[in-house]
Formats: C-alpha cells, sequence, structure tokens
C-alpha cells in the first residue's frame, strides 16, 4: 500500500517567535465561549464541513505471480491505496430537540504496486478458446487501482441531555455508490504495451440508525463521538477486459443484486470556536460484501491447478484522521 507520511516540524528559536505563537495561542483560546458540543445544539440551521484523509483497507486478489520455488508461486493482492475525502453537512434544529441533515461524504484513493517479475497472470473470463475463459500472461507487470466512494445520508433524529453533554438519537437513509477500477499493465515492450482491467461497482439504497454523542472533559474540550449501520439493498457488478491494440478487448460482466451492511463509526475531540465547533478525530467507514472480485477462473483452469482469484463478496473499508468544523447559523434564521 502506498502509505501517506507527514513530517510536520515548527521551529520558533527567536523570542519574538515564541511570543508571537503565545499570544496566538492565547487569542484562540479567548474565543472558547463553551464545551464544544457537549449541550444541545443551539435552535436553528446549521452547517458542517470537514476533512478527511483515507487509507484504504480493502485487500483483492489481482492474479497469480508463478515462482521457481514451491508452492512455485502466489496470489498478489491490491488494495484501495490512501487518498483524501471529505464531507458537507445542511441541518436544522429544532427547539423541541428534534433534527434533521442532509450530508454528502466522499472518499478518493489510489494506489500502484509492482513490478511483478517475471509477471502477473489474470484470468480473462471472456477471453477465448477455450471457452469459460483463458489465463492473461502480463510480464514484468504493474497494477494500478483507483477508487471512488459516495454517500448521501438523510437523517433525522432526537438530541437528549445526557452526562452533562448530549446524546442523539436518529435514522434515515443512505445511499452508496462504490467505483473501482484496476489495470494490470505489461508495458515491457514500448512496441505494444497493453493492459487487464478489472472494475467492480456497487450501488445500494436502505434505511439507517445510529447515534452520536459529547460529554465534556472541561471547560473548552469535550470528548465526542458516534455510530451507525444501514442496510442498503442494491447491485453488484463486476467486469474485465483487455485493453490491447492488437487484441479484441474480451470483455465479460456479471451483476447480482444483494443486500450489504453499511458501518460507520467516529471519535475525536471538539473545541468550541466562537458560534461554531472544530472536531479533530478519528473514522472508519465499511460496506460489508459489497464488491464482486470474483474473476471466474474456470474450473478446467483451477483442475489444472491454477487458483480461484477473488471473491464473490468482498468488502470495502477505509479509515483515517479527520478535520470537522460545524457552525451554527441561527443568528440568520430570523
Amino acid at each position: 500500500m502506498k502509505r501517506i507520511h507527514r513530517l510536520v516540524a515548527t521551529f520558533l528559536s527567536r523570542r519574538s517567535g515564541r511570543v508571537g505563537f503565545s499570544a496566538a495561542v492565547a487569542l484562540f483560546l479567548s474565543s472558547l465561549s463553551a464545551p464544544a458540543q457537549s449541550v444541545p445544539t443551539p435552535p436553528g440551521p446549521y452547517v458542517a464541513l470537514e476533512g478527511q484523509a483515507a487509507f484504504g483497507a480493502s485487500e483483492f486478489d489481482a492474479g497469480f505471480v508463478p515462482t521457481l520455488a514451491p508452492p512455485f508461486g502466489y496470489v498478489a493482492k491490491l488494495d484501495d491505496g490512501d487518498g483524501w475525502g471529505g464531507a458537507v453537512t445542511l441541518g436544522y434544529v429544532w427547539r423541541n430537540g428534534w433534527s434533521a441533515a442532509i450530508r454528502y461524504r466522499r472518499l478518493e484513493t489510489d494506489d500502484a504496486t509492482g513490478r511483478y517479475d517475471p509477471g502477473l497472470i489474470p484470468f480473462g473470463a471472456g477471453v477465448t478458446p477455450p471457452p469459460g475463459g483463458q489465463v492473461v500472461g502480463a510480464l514484468d507487470a504493474r497494477a494500478t487501482v483507483d477508487t471512488a466512494t459516495s454517500v448521501l445520508d438523510i437523517e433525522v433524529g432526537n438530541e437528549i441531555p445526557f452526562a452533562g453533554g448530549f446524546l442523539r438519537f436518529f435514522g434515515g437513509l443512505t445511499y452508496a455508490e462504490i467505483t473501482r477500477d484496476a489495470a494490470i499493465i505489461d508495458d515491457s515492450c514500448p512496441c505494444a504495451p497493453f493492459a487487464f482491467l478489472l472494475g467492480n461497482d456497487f450501488e445500494g439504497l436502505g434505511p439507517k440508525i445510529g447515534f452520536r454523542g459529547g460529554v465534556p472533559l472541561n471547560a473548552a474540550i469535550s470528548l465526542v463521538g458516534g455510530a451507525s449501520a444501514a442496510a442498503l439493498f442494491g447491485t453488484s457488478k463486476f467486469a474485465s477486459r483487455l485493453d490491447d491494440p492488437l487484441s479484441p478487448p474480451f470483455p465479460f460482466k456479471a451483476s447480482d443484486r444483494r443486500t450489504v451492511a453499511a458501518l460507520n463509526a467516529e471519535a475525536g475531540l471538539a473545541v468550541a470556536v466562537g458560534a461554531g465547533s472544530l472536531t479533530i478525530g478519528y473514522r472508519v467507514d465499511a460496506i460489508l460484501g459489497a464488491l464482486d472480485t470474483d474473476q471466474r477462473v474456470s474450473a478446467f483452469f483451477q483442475d489444472s491447478g491454477f487458483p480461484a482469484l477473488g471473491d464473490r463478496r468482498d468488502d470495502f473499508v477505509a479509515h483515517g484522521p479527520f478535520a470537522r468544523f460545524t457552525l451554527s447559523l441561527a443568528g440568520l434564521s430570523d
């Protein structure tokens, strides 16, 4: 997996620098008016903007790599890699504690691996002859993966006081879409490079339930978190084909209806800043059994010793740190 490494260093070597930094901290702390999210959200509209680093944790089979030593090969795996994401939320809180919100979340990740020596061998279910598909050899191959995930939530909930803070239970609808494109690329010969393309997509809609809450730790900082679960009724699709100037594409496509679970959880620390709040935390998103990565290795090749590649029900999992700023617009609602 491609990893995101950040190393941030700040040097305040001069006295004036230290004084300026201390003054900035004091000015920031003076703007903290109350424990962030430790009391019910003020009645009226609000908006929340969020940024996230996304680390993909969804491995899937890419192909078979032959070796000279026993067991004479292994199955190479790819994952969604790393990337970025974010969300925007528009909501409204009524004076009786009920609230409604609509949220759009987007995650985009990518990865690149290889080269695989002597090569990487996926299975083309549409490549003929023979009937049922054929192995596709890619010498000195490399692989790329691009994944985009969109989630739209509509929620209605009720917020109650809890342990000096708040607890909000909600229900609603979730729509989720995953698009993953993988390519196994053989460009060892510049004269005629080719690629074997794999696609795994899911699209589903269904009901969700969940909770969010916050408890003050001191006069400025609150511990916040939440989780939700949704049952999505949708369609999973698998596709493969050749991208070769010297060959037909031999496409293969399959799809099926399925019901999957979409889960997420987060925890963090929140601090109030004027009419808004800033939350820094960590979250996990998972859609279980959503992706079809089965390359449909035929019985003939499996009986000959070639391994099965992929799974009809692979999980999608992403996680990473996030920062969210929530701003009450109650002063604009009159």
